[in-house]
This record gives structure tokens, C-alpha cells and sequence, in this order.
């Protein structure tokens, strides 16, 4: 009886302990669920123009096949390569959304989202892929490397 006790006890701790980052993604991801995907921003001392033709530039150079884009619009869309895994059974594909506006003062805030759509089994039915932003992700900062030419404000 003592043994089972001190089992579910120590089962009942390492529950509630849990991991810390596993922690922060679900409760990201919950708030996600009620407030939209969060966008990554910055602001830039150059116009429109200048900022979205080096967003353009630095999507391509990640491998972004542009899908849309309007500079009047301050829109930039793009998606991946379909990638596969070993046994052609899921794909996955990421994409990417920049958002553009100009304030006031003639600076450009630039938003970025970096999403990965995945579908992991084709027996479940065509087009059920689960789309999640990618939050803390690499891709960011590779993408933002690429503004160094232009003065963050």
C-alpha cells in the first residue's frame, strides 16, 4: 500500500513539474487559439519601398516561392518546397507572411509570421493539413539578417 502511494506521488509531482518549454508552447499555443497568430515586428528608418524589396530578397534567399505580393499593399506571401518524409506518408511546407505599413514619421514597420503546414497521413483524407505559426523559430533571424543594410529605428 506505501509503495503505491509514494508511486502516484512521485507520478503526481512529475506531472505538475513537467518541462518548462513544454509549458510555454501550450500556453502559447492556447492564446494563439483566442488572439491570432503573433507576428514578429520591426521598424525601419527607410520607406516602403526599400524595406519590401529587401523582404522580398531575403525570402527568396530562404527558399520562398513568392505567391503574392503588392507594394501598395504592403503584402508579402510565400510558401516552401513540399518536403516528404522517408516513406512518402505526410508532407509539410512552410510559409511566410510580411506585412508592411508606413507611419507617420516615414519609417516602415515590417511584420513577419513564419507558419508549417503538415499533413501527416494521406489515409486520413487529401488537404487535412494542420497549419501552426513557429514561434522562437530560426527562420527569423535569418530573415531579418538580411536587413543590415537598412537602419532600425
Amino acid at each position: 500500500m506505501k509503495s503505491t502511494v509514494r508511486f502516484l506521488l512521485a507520478a503526481l509531482c512529475l506531472f505538475l513539474v513537467g518541462c518548462e518549454s513544454t509549458r510555454h508552447e501550450v500556453a502559447a499555443s492556447v492564446k494563439e487559439k483566442f488572439t491570432g497568430p503573433t507576428y514578429v515586428r520591426r521598424v525601419y528608418a527607410a520607406d516602403l519601398r526599400s524595406v519590401f524589396d529587401v523582404a522580398r530578397s531575403n525570402a527568396e534567399r530562404l527558399g520562398f516561392r513568392i505567391t503574392r505580393s503588392g507594394v501598395a499593399q504592403g503584402v508579402l506571401d510565400g510558401v516552401s518546397r513540399l518536403t516528404s518524409d522517408d516513406r512518402l506518408r505526410g508532407s509539410r511546407q512552410q510559409t511566410i507572411k510580411v506585412r508592411l505599413v508606413t507611419a507617420a514619421d516615414g519609417s516602415t514597420e515590417l511584420a513577419v509570421l513564419f507558419t508549417e503546414i503538415i499533413e501527416d497521413d494521406f489515409d486520413k483524407g487529401a488537404g487535412q493539413g494542420i497549419e501552426t505559426s513557429l514561434r522562437d523559430h530560426p527562420l527569423y533571424a535569418s530573415f531579418f539578417a538580411g536587413f543590415s543594410s537598412l537602419p532600425v529605428r
